[in-house]
């Protein structure tokens, strides 16, 4: 690959993550399952997230955990690296905050790292593999 085209790939990875940031917050959970392949594969055990079978259950999580929720999360000094012109890997340092209308929890503040693989389809950059590693969480119980 040029460079041109390098760090054309990377600045498109840089903008699905961005999408991903702003769906999630949104609650546009149709445009959200869209970033991800259909045979992607999640790992929430470092955040406290449990076993995700798939993308329909990523999502399926993600719509109950986010239902009465107002989320801010934010993503900070993308470390993406090309394998090759359709797969690429990226670590994210990443900070998000949630606050519940009701529930056993009223607030969480968390900071850590997306950990994530990416590939390139018919034109476009998909998220393969995603996990999120918390190093810190701060929670306001009900």
């Amino acid at each position: 690959m040029e460079l041109a085209e390098k760090l054309d790939a990377v600045e498109e990875i840089k903008k699905l993550k961005a999408r991903y940031f702003r769906f999630v917050d949104t609650k546009q959970f149709d445009a959200f399952r869209d970033l991800f392949l259909p045979e992607a594969r999640f790992d929430g055990e470092g955040a406290g997230m449990g076993p995700i079978a798939d993308r329909d259950a990523f999502i399926a999580q993600s719509i109950a955990g986010l239902t009465g929720c107002v989320s801010v999360h934010h993503g900070h000094c993308p470390e993406v690296e090309l394998d090759s012109e359709t797969t690429a890997t990226g670590i994210w340092a990443m900070e998000d905050m949630l606050q519940w209308e009701a529930g056993p929890v009223r607030s969480l503040h968390g900071m850590g790292h997306y950990h994530e693989t990416y590939e390139k389809r018919d034109g476009r950059w998909y998220i393969a593999s995603w996990q999120l590693k918390r190093l810190r969480v701060d929670m306001v119980p009900a």
